[in-house]
């Protein structure tokens, strides 16, 4: 039985997409926004055809809409109509044949809309949209699901000065003594969750491309943070073109940075929303970038707005691709090191999601509302899954598949057989049973891996074990694995090598097909550097068994800089002499930062003195990032020395190395860690991002002054990301210091309430680690009156994980304190007798 939890929670059920009437051709919005009163005047005037005789009524989705008038354009006669609470039905006298066209034009007004459009009321003051699931329906009437793609227009309406973004093409721009017309036309057909319109005082920025007119807005002062953020978005439109074989399809492309927005970004047709988070100065662009999101909005343009996922189920063909392009961005940037780095992440955070929240298939129609697949299984597990097709198909015959995939459905709604459809078409291969096992099936495979080598037979014997339930409903996973023997150890580790072989290296691919699996390969001599799974194609949980001295020989020379981290999370449990001087080897000189950083993280988590040692004598590390995971690493010992590092740390260029030390600095205890915490939550800095980890180190402190000082930093006129870390350690708090933990059980209710939405999720995220069941009935109303799907959803996986810690010994926690200490003794003794046995 499996011991995941399940995706759907009560209420859920299986969704399909709506029957249709009508073919909705094209939108035209005029629309005069007004900031200060937070209200929107419009008009909608809307194109149909129908499918069939007798469309007698026309039911608009449209939410707390003040419907002043429905009239036919051609006539200007009035049509009767019903205003309900979310749906608008015109009456259409006489009905319409099959083929007719009708042209209605809704006139109406929006005030202090819920969802969908958002008035940010601070200084300067702007207001944005956002439809993405199913709120266009809040700013104006329309069929609000991804299926029906119409043209779509736009005349904005703004007080001179102002600026105005929508879909499509800017036709027209008039200034008049007061007011500025902005006229947009989009002419590609998209969904309504794609419409924009985004309005306020911005600077307008144009980029260079040679075909493609680009531009970024930024609120006044921001333009130069804009250029950091968004200022290789003429290449990554290069790099997709390429990798895609088909170009950016719209006639314009534009960035608009936000504030208070409730995503990363938004891929509106022709027109993304970002986040004004991301906007970034130079010294946060030390070792902070905003590729990840530019480039991902952008394949948007491809994955999701050209071609568009027929319903939410489907929807990992939207955020799949986009987060997959991410990695192709980055290869095509900076190399293959990064590109498989980022792929590694991917996969991590999704396996995190599986373990820690639930277990789901990717392609999944058992929901309540369709933001709850928004996920780690849809964007990482998704972008892992293209990964792994790539290592099938290879990655020529991928882009061919991806090239005919986009053409061939331009402009249309797909599924994830049309997908596999391409693949066949182009390649000849049939795919179904790897969409079947990776997309349409929920987990993975749990692996194993262990090597032996048969002087007598001179044969590499190669095991995979796949440890995961299997059972008559749960079968083992079927996958190809590359395996490489290589004679020598290169001298030197190669840089951004690819999925190639070595010189002279000897590589097979086998097929796993069974619970557990042995591979023979004979070879003239035992090798020096054995190569599993090097490209990491493998969508997995990994474990490596290969022996000492091959780990040793992977982390000093293997290409691969998946290969190298898995041997150093094996040698990091190994705790021999020859582990550790790998491991102290690999932390100062790998080429790559994120081996560095993976190796810091494995260091840490033994809890060995060894490790501390290696990690004190690296703390000036050339890499920032580098020297960030050895802070946080360092937070794993509770004593003076490693307090003294992390309280110089403090002087370090990057925000980031600085607001981890501070974090570890809490998580040590030391006696001066209080007063310096203070001090570091009123350094300024990019996104307040050294005070947050001033604030988390407060909450590991178990210090019961801190919660007045982590109380201060949730105030309202706090920095959001600030306000964020506050509640979280508040949370934390609460779980050390019990004499605090009242008011903290107040604090964290309080703000489930606050005004910042993603201070309220932060808020639900601190509810669920504190598992006090106080909180249970605030959470449960969330559960049945919060209209908001993602909110609901926290709230209920909150609830839930507190009743089930109600279930667990009150002592549990101080247990798993009382094992990592028993842990960090016994690796002590062991490297004590270890020295002793080496004399």
């Amino acid at each position: 039985m499996s011991d995941h939890r399940p995706f759907a929670l009560p209420g859920a059920r299986p969704q399909y997409g709506p029957d249709k009437v009508v073919d909705v051709l094209h939108i035209d919005l005029r629309l005069r926004p007004d900031l200060e009163a937070k209200r929107l005047d419009a008009v909608c005037t809307t194109t149909v055809r129908a499918i069939e005789d007798g469309v007698a009524l026309l039911a608009l989705d449209a939410v707390d809409l003040d419907i002043v008038s429905v009239v036919r354009t051609d006539d200007r006669r009035a049509l009767a109509y019903r205003s309900a609470s979310e749906t608008l039905e015109i009456t259409i006298d006489p009905p319409l044949r099959a083929g007719d066209e009708l042209e209605f034009a809704v006139e109406y007004v929006v005030r202090n809309p819920r969802r969908g459009m958002y008035f940010i009321e601070h200084e300067p003051k702007h207001v944005w949209t956002q439809c993405q699931d199913s709120d266009a329906r809040f700013w104006f009437p329309c069929l609000d699901y991804p299926a029906e793609k119409q043209t779509t227009s736009a005349t904005v309406i703004v007080p001179k000065g102002h600026f105005a973004l929508a879909n499509g093409a800017l036709v027209e721009r008039t200034e008049g003594q007061a007011e500025t017309v902005f006229r947009y036309e989009q002419h590609i057909p998209h969904p309504t969750y794609l419409v924009t319109m985004v309005a306020g005082p911005f600077s307008e920025i144009k980029q260079p491309h040679d075909r493609v007119p680009l531009w970024y807005y930024t609120l006044p002062g921001r333009e130069a943070d804009g250029e950091r953020a968004f200022g290789n978005t003429p290449r990554m439109i290069d790099v997709f073109e390429r990798t895609i074989g088909v170009p950016y399809p719209y006639e314009r492309y534009s960035q608009i940075a936000v504030a208070d927005f409730t995503f990363g970004g938004m891929e509106n047709t022709s027109a993304t929303t970002q986040t004004d988070r991301v906007l970034h100065d130079q010294r946060a662009h030390l070792d902070y970038s905003a590729d990840y999101l530019a480039s991902h909005e952008l394949a948007h343009q491809w994955f999701g707005d050209l071609v568009t996922c027929r319903d939410w189920a489907h929807a990992w063909l939207n955020e799949g691709f986009a987060t997959y392009c991410e990695a192709v961005w980055l290869e095509a940037d900076k190399g293959w090191d990064e590109y498989l780095y980022d792929v590694y992440g991917v996969v991590q955070r999704y396996l995190e999601e599986d373990a820690e929240r639930y277990r789901r298939p990717i392609v999944c129609n058992l929901f309540r509302d369709p933001i709850e697949l928004f996920d780690r299984h849809l964007y990482e597990k998704g972008a892992a899954v293209l990964h792994m097709l790539r290592g099938q198909l290879g990655w020529g015959r991928m882009k061919r598949s991806l090239t005919r995939y986009v053409r061939s459905n331009a402009q249309r709604n797909v599924e994830t057989i049309d997908l596999i459809r391409a693949i066949e078409a182009e390649t000849g291969r049939n795919t179904r049973q790897f969409f079947a096992q990776w997309v349409e099936r929920g987990g993975h495979p749990q692996l194993d891996v262990s090597y032996r080598w048969d002087a007598e037979r001179k044969t590499a014997l190669i095991t995979v074990t796949q440890k995961q339930l299997i059972d008559a409903d749960n079968p083992a996973y079927v996958f190809d694995l590359d395996v490489g023997f290589a004679a020598d150890v290169p001298d030197a580790i190669h840089a951004d090598f690819g999925e190639g072989a070595l010189p002279g290296e000897t590589r097979v691919r086998f097929t796993v097909d069974g619970e557990s699996r042995t591979f023979a390969v004979t070879l003239d001599s035992e090798p020096a550097l054995v190569r599993v799974d090097p490209a990491a194609w493998v969508l997995s949980s990994w474990t490596s068994s290969l022996g000492t001295d091959v780990h040793a020989a992977i982390l000093r020379g293997d290409p691969s800089p998946i290969a190298r981290i898995r041997a150093a999370k094996a040698l990091a449990k190994d705790g021999s002499r020859v582990a550790r001087e790998a491991l102290a080897h690999a932390l100062a000189n790998d080429r790559f930062w994120g081996v560095g950083v993976e190796v810091a993280s494995a260091l840490g988590g033994s809890r060995a003195p060894s490790a501390r040692d290696t990690l004190l004598a690296n703390t000036g590390h050339a890499h920032p990032k580098v020297r960030r995971a050895i802070a946080d690493a360092l937070g794993h010992w509770r004593d003076e020395q490693v307090a003294d590092v992390l309280l110089a740390l403090r002087d370090d260029a990057s925000y980031f190395v600085i607001a981890a030390a501070l974090h570890a600095l809490g998580k040590t205890r030391d006696p001066r860690a209080f007063d310096a915490l203070v001090t570091g939550t009123k350094m300024p800095s990019w996104n307040e991002t050294i005070a947050a980890g001033a604030v988390r180190g407060l909450g590991a402190l178990a210090d019961a002054r801190a919660l007045a000082v982590l109380v201060e930093a949730l105030a309202p006129d706090r920095h959001e990301a600030l306000r964020r870390a506050a509640i979280g350690a508040i949370g934390q708090l609460g779980t050390l210091v019990e004499s605090v933990r009242t008011e903290v059980v107040d604090a964290v209710e309080r703000t489930l309430h606050d005004p910042g939405y993603l201070v309220r999720i932060a808020a639900f995220a601190a509810a669920e680690k504190l598992a006090d069941a106080r909180l249970l009935p605030t959470l449960d109303r969330f559960v049945e009156t919060e209209d908001d799907g993602r909110l609901r959803r926290d709230a209920a996986e909150a609830a839930i994980r507190i009743r089930e810690a109600q279930t667990k010994p009150a002592a549990l926690a101080g247990l798993r304190e009382e094992v990592d200490r028993l842990r960090e003794e016994s690796q002590a003794l062991r490297e004590r007798i270890d020295e002793l046995g080496a004399k």
